[in-house]
């Protein structure tokens, strides 16, 4: 220990816990391993010192620093006995140094001397067998053998050079060892181990908070670079090391022998239960500002205080999600039934609307958790490698999911992850366990709590671009696409943030930051939350409620598209309500948690306001009324057979075989039904795609739900088992399924009691004109169509002469462009396309090949 003196009363000293300022010889200030800002100004304050005389004191203890370790190393050199080293190292340098960065072992200053720091295992142990007592036999010169014992120290650096070497290596540096120890030059030395200890090669990395890409380097919070380093741990007893577990580690920085890279000796490991273990005391202070309120009372206790703290104004959405995501427990039992309850959360919005700078103020308020970038988590730094040494062992080092079990990892910027490595990761989020299978096989616990913070991607341009919220009709719709649907399903919850609800007149205004101090006991909440230590009780109330929500919230916003209500909503819903539990602190003991009926009401109402304004209830309820009727599948038939020339008959054998193969190719179209490219085969395509009936892709063609559906209600197919109902067994049941081809003919149905049956009529209503569905020929309703046009009639219509105004003459536009501006005018979907037929064979308007619509100019202009 150094110390330099600012006066007669104050000093300040370097210990090994790190700075300490004293004043009379008592410790005022400390102990302090940063010179920063707020130090300096502390010490101002207590001394009334200037600042250039405290700088020149650290500046003078920098130097009496540096002199006092190199006299430090050259007296651990000395020797007092060289015949037999146990490798233990001197009383001087019985008092370690504690580093506050696992990074800094890479500084010279401390080369050669033990050092104490922490640090996350992230890979698979190695263990090796290396000597720890060795016999040696001595022949001197006149033949006499004596018997010597050497036991080789947990400290001697030697124990490196015996890892990860062949037998005639390692005796080789044993006798050399040897040797050197007993020190009798001309004599005979036979030696034989005796005893062993078993060497542990592992990874570890810094614990940090958050992570960042800048300049090609990934920096942590502190501004150190995030490595990892290969370490040795010396021990005379088995030693379990389990990714993600914080370390503490006691030993030499050395030069690892076989690379020359930095590496520790570890001689001491321990394992502090830094999440495991909370302040009663506080918890019970946090119990009492509690006391009386009611859980949303609570909740906006919480929520307000935390807009002070984060200065993160009209968010509380955002805030709230990344509370109930951190205080999600690690197990919850539902209906007798355990299942996961680590959260799944997601924020999708527009950029600078304190996505990330609220989880980040959660982070700092918690004292938990860790924030990472897209650019720092591919699949591979999410789940993990197989990593080959330098001698050729293979081990997995393990990535952020896994050095976060337990734990919280935000991911910012999710959206520049595609889809395929968010696939790959599902099955990792919902069992908790990642498994490598490769060169090194290994699994390893993966119970992490995950925020997903994302914008809005524009799949039109590339995976970088993104859109505002504004660009969509409904909000919802931005997470489509970000993650697929099995993603969007794992999720336990999705926040919204649009630029637009919050107003600049109150962002830009002098903001109260007095938040109360109590809101960081919390903190220890977190803890309690997760060790583990309190079982989880819902209420008969709460159990009832749970499961009528879930029913409820399904059914108003399942949709297909979006499925954030699935059908396991009541497992979602108990784990977030568990986590507003913990985070209200509705406990009488601490040993157990209760979830009453009014936690589940306040998340219900939570969920449904959110998911209500963005949209998903509108959605939910068009995916649910889009049923395909008979109706509607003719009007298909109908409208495509009008723009492509192609019979009905062939449109519903196309039906069929899009149906049965799954994926089609344009030329196994082309040649099994003998489709021109341009005139028939192009505008079918583009028709179906219109439809949403089909899919294209990188290889071809899919059949979408919507296409399934119409082959399934056309007239004449045959009636498909019911589930759990046995398949027809007679020969002629069967034959009668496989070749039935779908028919428009009023006698096709005829023996299917259980198909839907096609109305006597279809009326356009906003014509009036009746299709008859008797007709035997789909071709005859396309030509009845044609033939019912009157031109003169069309042109006194109001949505004519509106469209005639919004048109211009020589000027094309896009079919949908034209249908759109119908619709707006009243028209239903299949009305306004059959609206545009009527007036291209009217010669009101033209309809190109490639679907432009050009106006017709009026040949008398009065009209």
């Amino acid at each position: 220990m150094v110390s330099v003196k600012l006066s007669e009363d104050f000093s300040i000293e370097k210990t090994s816990e790190g700075y300490v300022l004293f004043e009379s010889g008592n410790a005022v200030l400390g102990p302090f391993t940063l010179k920063n800002r707020s130090t300096l100004k502390q010490i101002e304050e207590k001394t009334g010192f200037s600042r250039q005389n405290i700088e020149s004191a650290f500046a003078e203890l920098a130097v009496l620093s540096g002199k006092e370790v190199k006299r430090r190393k050259e007296k651990s050199r000395e020797r007092s006995d060289v015949k037999v080293t146990s490798g233990q190292i001197t009383k001087e340098e019985a008092q370690p140094i504690v580093l506050e960065h696992l990074t800094m072992i890479e500084d010279p200053a401390v080369a050669d001397l033990p050092v104490i720091v922490e640090a996350v295992v992230s890979s698979t142990s190695i263990s090796y067998l290396v000597p720890k007592t060795i016999q040696a036999f001595v022949t001197d010169k006149n033949g006499v053998e004596e018997a010597k014992t050497i036991e080789i120290g947990d400290k001697n650096a030697i124990n490196i050079k015996f890892v990860a070497v062949n037998e005639d290596i390692k005796y080789r540096r044993l006798k050399r060892f040897v040797e050197e120890a007993v020190d009798q030059p001309g004599s005979k030395i036979r030696i034989e181990e005796q005893k062993w200890r078993t060497i542990y090669r592992i990874r570890v990395r810094p614990p940090v908070f958050t992570l960042e890409k800048r300049e090609g380097k990934i920096l942590d919070e502190k501004g150190y670079e995030y490595k990892n380093y290969d370490v040795y741990v010396v021990a005379d007893k088995s030693i379990t090391f389990e990714a993600s577990s914080l370390v503490r580690l006691k030993g030499i920085v050395l030069p690892n022998p076989h690379n020359q890279n930095t590496t520790l000796l570890v001689y001491e490991v321990e394992f502090p239960e830094e999440f495991r273990s909370f302040n009663m005391e506080k918890l019970e202070i946090l119990k009492g500002i509690f006391k009386g309120l009611t859980v949303q009372q609570r909740v906006d206790w919480v929520l307000l205080n935390f807009e002070k703290f984060s200065q993160i104004v009209g968010r509380g959405n955002l805030a709230f999600e990344g509370f109930l995501a951190f205080f999600t427990p690690t197990y919850i039992e539902l209906n007798g039934k355990v299942d996961r309850g680590w959260g799944n959360a997601a924020d999708v919005g527009d950029t600078t609307t304190g996505k990330s700078e609220s989880i980040k103020k959660l982070i700092l308020l918690l004292k938990a958790g860790m924030i990472i970038t897209a650019e720092t988590a591919s699949s591979v730094g999410l789940t993990g490698t197989a990593t080959q040494s330098e001698k050729g062992q293979w081990f997995v080092d393990w990535g952020f999911l896994v050095l976060n079990d337990r734990k919280l990892l935000a991911i910012d910027g999710a959206h520049k992850l595609p889809f395929s490595q968010w696939a790959a990761l599902s099955e990792s989020e919902r069992s908790g366990v990642v498994t490598i299978a490769k060169a090194a096989k290994n699994s390893a616990y993966a119970r992490t709590r995950l925020i997903k913070i994302a914008n809005a991607v524009d799949r039109e341009a590339d995976k970088f671009s993104t859109k505002s919220m504004k660009s969509f009709l409904y909000p919802i719709q931005a997470i489509s696409t970000v993650f697929d649907k099995t993603g969007i399903a794992r999720l336990d919850l999705a926040v919204f943030a649009d630029s637009r609800d919050v107003k600049a007149e109150d962002v830009n205004k002098q903001l109260d930051s007095n938040y109360d101090k109590d809101l960081e006991l919390l903190a220890d909440a977190l803890r309690w939350c997760w060790s583990n230590t309190a079982k989880i009780e819902f209420t008969p109330e709460a159990t009832t409620q749970i499961l009528k929500s879930a029913t409820t919230l399904y059914e108003k916003f399942f949709c297909d598209s979006v499925p954030l209500t699935s059908i396991d909503m009541k497992w979602k819903l108990a784990r977030l309500s568990a986590a507003l539990a913990f985070m209200t602190v509705s406990t009488e003991d601490c040993k157990v948690v209760t979830v009453s009926e009014e936690h589940v009401k306040a998340i219900v109402g939570f969920i449904d306001e959110g998911y209500s304004r963005a949209g998903l209830n509108v959605l939910a309820q068009e995916d649910k009324y889009e049923i395909v009727t008979v109706e509607d599948a003719k009007i298909f038939i109908i409208n495509i057979a009008y723009k492509t020339g192609i019979d009905a008959e062939t449109i519903a054998k196309i039906f069929k075989f899009i149906v049965l193969q799954g994926r089609v190719t344009q030329d196994q179209l082309k040649s099994k039904f003998g489709l021109a490219e341009k005139s028939q085969l192009r505008p079918l395509l583009a028709e179906l795609q219109s439809e949403k009936l089909l899919r294209g892709g990188g290889k071809g063609y899919y059949a979408q739900p919507k296409l399934i559906e119409t082959y399934k209600v056309l007239p004449g197919l045959p009636v498909l088992p019911e589930p759990g109902k046995d398949p027809p067994r007679s020969p002629e049941e069967k034959e009668s399924q496989e070749n039935m081809t779908p028919s428009f003919s009023g006698s096709g149905n005829q023996g299917n009691p259980g198909k839907i049956e096609p109305s006597d009529e279809i009326q356009n209503k906003n014509q009036g004109e009746i299709i008859d569905p008797s007709l035997s020929d789909p071709v005859k309703d396309v030509k009845r169509v044609k033939n019912s046009v009157d031109p003169a009639q069309l042109e006194g219509e109001e949505v004519v002469q509106k469209l005639r105004a919004t048109l211009t003459l020589e000027k094309g536009y896009s079919f949908d462009k034209v249908k759109a501006i119908l619709r707006h005018e009243g028209l239903s979907e299949w009305a306004a396309e059959k609206k545009i037929l009527d007036l291209e064979q009217a010669h009101i308007i033209t309809v190109d090949d490639m679907k432009t619509v050009f106006l017709v100019k009026r040949e008398d202009p009065s009209v």
